[in-house]
């Protein structure tokens, strides 16, 4: 791929050109409806998940007039988050079957003011950069678990020779030294998995022993499908631009007069980055814990805050929420084609709503396939059952298979990962199991195969010989999109297909397209809101305008780095 030179855009940048509104790139090619209605009388989200939750929240602050009714096929809200507290003889455990944690970076900031407006502040635990649950990230291999350098640490050299002589960092020294002078992609490579970019430009073990461990951990992908171009984007940037990721980095700094350090980035988050410092105001005290912290999470899990979601939904009067509704089919309807209607219910007795406006947070598999993960929550009383202290770790795909017929991805230690959720004292573990090892199953273990599964890893990990007093077994079917090789060419002709089919009155959010995590769900949410803002909803968008960008030609631009993510701090 040929990527355009930046120069032009680097002293535009560093002139401080004024960054247009937030997804502004269309508006001088966007129709807008004759409708006379000053805002959406009636609103449908689709899906109750955290993503039709937040979407409901923030349009019902952009229209405080509209009728919002949410659909979900379930009988509750919250989608993957769950959380469940357990009794033991000596207090209560919590178990968390999806997201745990919140990690406070650039796309926490509008999780943060939305968990102060819900008034959840108090209720918050973090867990400090330095705590050992922050610190301790570990990964198994070839038989045992290697920790992992801390980023806030100092080097520590015989660490590092041990995690050498382990067989981890096989390749990665050499890697780094020499990918300066390995050959630039073809042009005509638009894409490719994880594991060939870094096979390519660093080394074959590198991927399989540290990227594919994270991507574990992140996507419970395999690093040869997942794309290199998506999810590994400012390295397959800065290659595109110089030649090498290295060369790419001192190019962009060359080309600068400033000392500010400078980044590439796509020109709609610039817009989307400059309206997150501009709206979002966080209280001074809750600003200073987020920002000494290296995750936080709630009292009663992540589930209080889907709870407090929908409490405050209900409590406006203007949100109703359907539960048990599968939603059929939506289309534009109308004389004008100027409403959409959302068909509900059984396919024998369907049942049809019509409304000004749609946001749907439902999937479509030919965007993305998706991958399901069983986890195990065990609790067991002894408050020292293994030596390791830590957040848990990660399991490569290099790993052989008389360590791992599993077929887990990694273990979290949820009781030094998060501490205050629990009043009994003891060890609480969560095994997850599955991901791409499961793909193209069609039937997969029982409750009680998945606990005999996890209980035989921890034996031959941990070398854990008592069993768990009380545990829990979740299935999270197709509960994870995987962005494959070609991903961000089927979003940009998905955009374009939802953009033509439903003329701007069907908006999209949701993990498939803005980013799997808790905190990338919001602030899709936030943004698509903010689009509607004003005569906003009536213009021919999708809410899926960054892949649509008319300033993206298959490069970004340069920045200084203070005009991207903010932090959390002020």
């Amino acid at each position: 791929m040929r990527l355009r030179k930046h120069v032009p855009l680097i002293e535009s940048t560093l002139k401080r050109v004024a960054l247009r509104p937030a997804a502004s790139s269309l508006c001088t090619r966007c129709r807008r409806y004759a409708s006379s209605q000053a805002y959406p009388e009636k609103v449908a989200v689709l899906g109750g998940g955290i993503s039709g939750l937040a979407s409901a929240y923030f349009v019902s602050k952009e229209f405080p007039r509209s009728k919002i009714t949410i659909y979900e096929a379930n009988k509750d809200s919250g989608g993957w988050i769950q959380s469940r507290r357990v009794q033991t003889p000596t207090g209560d455990v919590l178990f968390e079957y999806g997201a745990r944690t919140l990690r406070p970076g650039s796309n926490a900031l509008i999780t943060a003011q939305l968990i102060q407006d819900l008034g959840l502040t108090d209720n918050v635990i973090f867990a400090k950069t330095g705590s050992t649950g922050a610190k301790n990230r570990y990964v198994y291999y070839p038989d045992r678990l290697q920790r992992l350098p801390s980023p806030g640490d100092a080097p520590d050299f015989w660490h590092i020779a041990g995690l050498w002589q382990s067989g981890l960092l096989a390749g990665a020294p050499s890697a780094l030294l020499l990918e300066p002078f390995r050959p630039q992609r073809p042009e005509s490579l638009k894409d490719e998995s994880i594991g060939a970019f870094i096979e390519r430009r660093l080394d074959k073990r590198v991927g399989n022993n540290l990227a594919s461990a994270v991507m574990h951990g992140i996507y419970a992908g395999d690093i040869w499908k997942l794309s290199a171009r998506t999810l590994l984007s400012q390295a397959w940037m800065l290659e595109g631009l110089a030649g090498s990721i290295f060369k790419g980095m001192i190019k962009i700094q060359q080309e600068t007069p400033l000392t500010d350090k400078v980044m590439l980035f796509h020109p709609h988050d610039l817009d989307v980055f400059k309206a997150m410092r501009e709206e979002v105001k966080l209280d001074e005290t809750f600003q200073r814990h987020l920002d000494g912290c290296a995750m936080f999470t709630f009292e009663d899990g992540m589930a209080e805050l889907v709870t407090a979601l929908k409490k405050n939904l209900e409590n406006s009067g203007r949100v109703d929420f359907k539960f048990g509704s599968w939603v059929q089919d939506y289309k534009l309807a109308g004389e004008n084609r100027q409403h959409v209607d959302v068909t509900t219910g059984p396919k024998d007795s369907p049942s049809t709503e019509r409304y000004d406006l749609a946001v749907s947070t439902l999937r479509d598999k030919r965007l993305t396939p998706f991958v399901t993960v069983q986890t195990v929550n065990l609790y067991f009383p002894n408050p020292n059952l293994i030596p390791q202290k830590g957040f848990g770790y990660l399991i490569p795909q290099s790993v052989a298979f008389e360590e791992n017929p599993e077929r887990a991805l990694g273990v979290i230690f949820d009781s030094d990962a998060i501490q205050g959720q629990d009043t009994a004292e003891g060890t609480k573990l969560t095994v997850m199991l599955g991901g791409h090892y499961w793909d193209g199953w069609e039937h997969f273990p029982s409750d009680d195969e998945a606990y005999g599964l996890a209980m035989s890893l921890l034996r031959r990990h941990l070398k854990i010989k008592e069993e768990p007093t009380h545990y829990n077994v979740n299935l999270s079917k197709d509960c994870i999109p995987q962005y494959t090789v070609g991903y961000e060419d089927r979003l940009k002709s998905y955009a374009e297909h939802v953009t033509s089919q439903y003329l701007g009155r069907v908006r999209v959010v949701g993990s498939q397209t803005h980013g799997v995590g808790v905190n990338d769900c919001i602030r899709g949410a936030w943004a698509m809101a903010r689009q509607l803002r004003g005569a906003g909803w009536k213009k021919i968008e999708s809410g899926l305008e960054r892949a649509m960008d008319a300033r993206y030609d298959g490069a970004w631009v340069s920045a200084p780095a203070n005009q991207g993510p903010p932090k959390v701090k002020s």
